[in-house]
Parts: structure tokens; sequence; C-alpha cells
């Protein structure tokens, strides 16, 4: 059984549209627990995505002999 690759753009979509939800509709309880849930995994896995990509970037930039190199990202 193979899983579809992670897609950000509709992750950060449908978790979107469930915070919509649980804000502006009059949905069960069950229906917000169940809607809350989801919004919580689709969290996790958005965090652990932008988590991945922060630890992938480099800058490339050059040393004082004019190479180029590349260096680890460092939040400021």
């Amino acid at each position: 059984m193979s899983q579809e690759p992670f897609n950000f753009e509709e992750s950060m979509e449908t978790l979107e549209k469930i915070v919509k939800s649980l804000e502006s509709e009059n949905n069960s309880l069950e229906k917000n627990i169940e809607l809350f849930e989801e919004g919580l995994v689709l969290s996790k896995n958005l965090q652990k995505h932008l988590e991945s990509a922060e630890k992938k970037i480099e800058i490339l930039s050059k040393d004082q002999n004019g190479d180029l190199k590349t260096t680890a990202f460092e939040e400021k």
C-alpha cells in the first residue's frame, strides 16, 4: 500500500477550513471534537514538515578566497 506524498499547501487549506468551521458553524459537539482532532493531526504534520524544511535550508556564500561554500541556516 503506497502512501501519497505530503502536500503542504493542501494540508494548510484543509486546516484553514477546519478552523473556519469550528469558528462559524453550529456543529454538534461530536463533530467539533472530530474536526479539532483532525486539525491537531494536520497541525503536527505541518510543523514536522516545516522543521524538516528548515534543516535543509543552506545559505550559499563565498569564503575569503572567493570560493563558494555552504553554511547551515541559522535563525536570527
